[in-house]
């Protein structure tokens, strides 16, 4: 083989250099589900079963949009390091597999950064008054657009309403509830505490506040307490995302096509890299479309017309406080995620 022939599969190689970077992207409940498959001519992107979601992810919905997130921001990162390569989307469930990335003749451009990738933080804390400008929101409809996607702007204070209900629902659910405890890393003992999950500097606890999520999802106590009260006051602690003025952003997309999911991932993190940039963060709440009582609402809310349906639901604003003073969210070793 010539160095001419054999440039291409070096240049895939160079992968397994970003992945670790390419980590950095989205996804439900930090369990980092993607996996790199190196083959002769090719990488597929699938996922491993073990780190798919369970109840608090009934349809899968949430599994397809983290791995177009994890894609688009391999492509990011690609480009940023001149590697030359394309996505094909090939979704195939049995196979654990949303599509392929082959080598290409040239580097994409971006105009996203590595940067972008790596600073990008979700925020689940207090929020300013501050409105986010016009031209922001502007700029997301027009990027969806341009997906093949549409993005609706909400006041806070019409989805609140949804957004009770729908906590309501997640909390009233024993298998959800015992899902988000395994999850949950709410000591920096626990022994994945500093590799997946859901940690307490994640979810902006207390010492106190840790201590009793632990105690009120224990599945012992929260089978005695939920009966009496529990997820009322579960809902009542949780519900804050859109308190107060502001604005949340729906994706809507139109049909069922799993493939059209992962496309959606890709433009979440385009949408949500561009708003950080802005210093704007973003507060996912996937349970509203999720629970089968909100969902049709959030899409009439939405004013969603010719088949569309909600896909991602997520607050825009200003956080109240520095979030660069709170660790980042731990990832895995970029090796866990790549296989031969």
């Amino acid at each position: 083989m010539t160095d001419t022939e054999s440039t291409p599969v070096r240049s895939m190689d160079r992968l397994r250099e970003i992945a670790g970077v390419a980590a950095r992207a989205a996804n439900a409940h930090n369990t980092q589900p993607w996996e790199l498959r190196f083959r002769a001519d090719h990488v597929e992107v699938g996922w491993r079963t073990q780190y798919a979601l369970g109840p608090s992810d009934p349809a899968h919905r949430d599994l397809r949009l983290s791995l177009g997130t994890y894609v688009e921001s391999l492509l990011i990162c690609a480009a940023e390091a001149g590697i030359p390569v394309r996505y094909e989307p090939d979704f195939d469930v049995d196979a654990t597999r949303v599509g392929r990335l082959r080598p290409d003749a040239w580097p994409t451009a971006s105009p996203r950064s590595v940067a972008d990738v790596e600073g990008r933080r979700v925020w689940r804390g207090a929020w300013k008054r501050e409105q986010v400008p016009a031209e922001a929101l502007h700029r997301a409809r027009r990027t969806a657009e341009e997906a093949g996607f549409r993005v609706a702007v909400v006041p806070t204070q019409a989805a609140r309403p949804l957004l009770v209900r729908a906590y309501h629902w997640f909390f009233g659910d024993a298998g959800i509830a015992a899902e988000l405890l395994a999850w949950a890393r709410l000591s920096p003992r626990h022994p994945e505490y500093r590799r997946d999950g859901l940690n307490d500097v994640m979810l902006v606890l207390s010492r106190a506040e840790a201590l009793a999520m632990r105690m009120f999802f224990a599945p012992p106590v929260y089978r005695v307490l939920r009966p009496l009260g529990l997820v009322r006051l579960l809902t009542t602690l949780s519900s804050g995302a859109t308190r107060g003025d502001g604005v949340v952003l729906v994706i809507l997309g139109k049909g069922h096509d799993p493939a059209d999911e992962v496309e959606a991932g890709r433009l979440v993190t385009r949408l949500w890299l561009d708003l950080f940039r802005d210093g704007i963060h973003v507060h996912p709440q996937s349970h509203v479309i999720d629970c089968p009582g909100t969902v049709g609402d959030l899409a009439r809310l939405c004013g969603a017309t010719d088949g569309e349906r909600p896909l991602v639901f997520f607050r825009v604003g200003y956080p109240a406080t520095d979030p660069a003073a709170r660790p980042r969210h731990p990832r895995r070793e970029s090796a866990e995620h790549i296989s031969a």
